[in-house]
């Protein structure tokens, strides 16, 4: 009972999970590449990330399972061992027993808690970056639509003006040939 595991690697392990992520993310947004091979990329990144998290948790939830039955079946042969005892030492190992199973049973609940929660927290990581990439990607779609926009006007513009002069032109040559 001295040598109590109280689940400290399991946050760091949830730190650098959620760390590589988002330095995966970052790296990818700033990668010199197709939007759609980022897209792809931040997917297969995520994808892989998620699945980290499940495997980290359903490791921790083994772990933690383990280390229950580990205790139950301690408890259970120091119980067969002091049944010869009075019955009131008896009753005092069972009820201790109950209580270290019980608080067993409690931290495994709270790991598997923790490991859901970095889990869904991961989840959560991607689909933001994912969002911030398809802002991006619409807001460069929307400039490059205005560019085009404008380049239609001012070429619509430059034939009118280039029109109007050919018609002076025109006009002017008509005149002079009408006189001689």
């Amino acid at each position: 009972m001295g040598n109590q595991d109280n689940g400290g690697s399991g946050g760091f392990i949830a730190g650098l999970v959620i760390g590589g992520a988002l330095g995966a993310a970052i790296a990818l947004l700033y990668a010199p590449q197709r939007g759609e091979d980022t897209r792809d990329l931040i997917k297969q990144k995520k994808d892989e990330y998620a699945e980290a998290a499940k495997t980290k948790a359903s490791a921790l939830s083994e772990t933690a399972k383990s280390k229950a039955s580990d205790l139950s079946d301690r408890a259970g042969d120091l119980t067969d061992s002091l049944k010869a005892k009075s019955a009131e030492v008896s009753d005092t190992i069972k009820a201790k027993a109950h209580d270290v199973t019980e608080q067993v049973k409690s931290t495994a609940t709270d790991l598997s808690h923790k490991a859901t929660d970095s889990l869904n927290t991961a989840k959560e990581s991607a689909q933001q970056l994912v969002d911030k990439a398809k802002t991006a990607i619409n807001t460069q779609k929307d400039a490059v639509t205005a560019g085009i926009d404008a380049g239609k006007q001012a070429a619509i513009e430059k034939k009118q003006e280039l029109t109007e002069t050919a018609e002076g032109s025109e006009a002017e040559a008509k005149p002079a040939s009408a006189s001689a």
